[in-house]
């Protein structure tokens, strides 16, 4: 009987999924350091994640599994092929991404600079 019932139980792990999202500045630059909030809205329930914990130019997330609407601003220390280091304003946005798989979900925005 015990076991009937735990396998009706849900389980929650079914529900949430990692999200890998790393900013790109192009070929001529590589991103150092990101200063910069990310802000995820499940397309389906609107409800909204955010995180600021940024590991050089990519930040990860745990939410529910769906789709998603992201938008990321802040500042970037950007470095050029020839050495020169320079933070840069920068904005990225995408209107879909799909988080669905059970492990880690890869995504790549490209910046919008605003300088």
């Amino acid at each position: 009987m015990v076991c009937a019932i735990a396998a009706c139980a849900p389980v929650e792990d079914d529900l949430f999924t990692t999200a890998h999202i790393t900013v790109a500045a192009g070929d001529d630059l590589t991103i150092t350091r990101v200063q910069g909030q990310v802000k995820l809205t499940n397309v389906n329930t609107r409800q909204v994640t955010t995180s600021a914990d940024f590991e050089g130019a990519s930040v990860t997330v745990e939410l529910l599994r769906g789709a998603y609407q992201i938008d990321i601003e802040g500042v970037a220390t950007c470095q050029s092929a020839n050495g020169t280091t320079r933070m840069r304003q920068f904005r990225c946005q995408s209107d879909y991404a799909e988080f669905i798989r059970k492990e880690q979900n890869d995504t790549t925005l490209n910046m919008i600079f605003l300088d």
